[in-house]
């Protein structure tokens, strides 16, 4: 009979085992490894809940929550996000992951809205999700820019943010994301615990641009890969073929080249992004931070973004890999869910 419980640090190994067993995805399937701390990616929020699932002494699933006050329909709203759901498989097929799912919004008090973000292609995950009563309310891109060299030298002076830039930087975020659900307005108490919080992140991985004394564009760059070591298992026929065109071009020009399977690769978000004004500055922050992510040996830099992001054009000149993101919600309430015109999605979520 399966049980389940609240995790313990004293479950680190057992989950990081677990982990190891399931790889994420169909088409391109992607295995992650947090070790020595399964719990990392949780600390990245301000508070978090993680449980497992247990039959006999053995640990066979596991899932993940946070609460966050998001802004959804013009209301704040308390929601849980659910995120980190894994099962042995050995032991899928059996309700596990269903019960786990139930376990977890049920512990998630006074929440009035509940979601998932679940990867393309993505398709026992999408079912089971379906037949739980949630819905796709929006999707959201991942654009992977592949660095293989380095960009040409910015004009502008481009520079790390300091605690003194806070009010300026958070305005700057506010306005942005203001009026997209899903996002919650920033304080600088807010925007300066995060940086320290967030393993791999830090002010000085903020990058802002000015003119005169006002700055008017800011990107922040976080190593993901203090969290999670990635490497993909299978691709899909469409990144093979890529790969086979870039390896036939690279005889005779250096571009891009696609990790090959089993190869570990690091990625590089960009969070805490927004602008105001001229493309061309946002241009300049997206290619000065295109050359610190280089000089620092990582293979993307990640942009999570809405299909409806003004960014999107700019940033397709860079050749991203592209790869979407379906948002399932469901009401804790039993009220009907209107789709967003433009959402916020943390990075941090992915």
């Amino acid at each position: 009979m399966v049980s389940i419980r609240r995790a313990s640090d004293e479950d680190n190994q057992a989950l990081l085992d677990v982990e190891k067993m399931c790889p994420q995805g169909t088409g391109l399937v992607l295995l992650f490894d947090r070790s020595p701390d399964f719990f990392l990616r949780s600390k990245a929020y301000d508070n978090y809940s993680v449980y497992v699932a247990e039959e006999g002494a053995k640990i066979v699933g596991t899932i993940s929550t946070t609460i966050k006050e998001l802004n959804i329909d013009g209301r704040r709203t308390k929601s849980v996000y659910v995120y980190d759901m894994r099962v042995h498989p050995d032991y899928r097929g059996k309700g596990i992951a269903s019960s786990l799912h139930q376990h977890a919004i049920a512990k998630a008090d006074d929440a009035r809205l509940a979601y998932v973000i679940i990867m393309e292609e993505n398709y026992p995950s999408i079912a089971l999700i379906k037949k739980m009563g949630f819905q796709n309310i929006h999707d959201l891109l991942l654009l992977n820019i592949p660095l293989y060299e380095r960009q040409a030298r910015t004009t502008h002076e481009i520079r790390s943010v300091t605690a003194d830039d806070a009010p300026q930087v958070v305005d700057l975020i506010n306005d942005y994301y203001r009026d997209r659900d899903f996002f919650s307005l920033l304080t600088e108490t807010d925007f300066l615990d995060k940086t320290k919080r967030l393993p791999g992140y830090g002010l000085q991985n903020v990058q802002v641009i000015q003119e005169g004394n006002r700055i008017v564009a800011c990107a922040g760059l976080w190593d993901y890969s203090e969290i999670f070591r990635v490497s993909a298992l299978r691709v899909s026929t469409k990144l093979k073929v890529l790969r086979s065109f870039l390896k036939f071009v690279n005889i005779f020009k250096k571009t891009a080249r696609l990790p090959s399977v089993g190869e570990p690769f690091r990625l590089m978000y960009v969070r805490d992004f927004a602008f105001i004004g001229k493309m061309d500055l946002v241009d300049e922050l997206v290619r000065y931070c295109l050359c610190l992510a280089n000089d620092r040996g990582c293979n993307f830099l990640s942009f999570v973004l809405d299909p409806a992001d003004p960014i999107i054009p700019l940033l397709a000149k860079y050749k991203p890999v592209r790869v979407t993101y379906h948002v399932y919600a469901k009401s804790l309430e039993q009220k009907a869910l209107s789709s967003p015109t433009m959402m916020y999605i943390d990075a941090a979520d992915l």
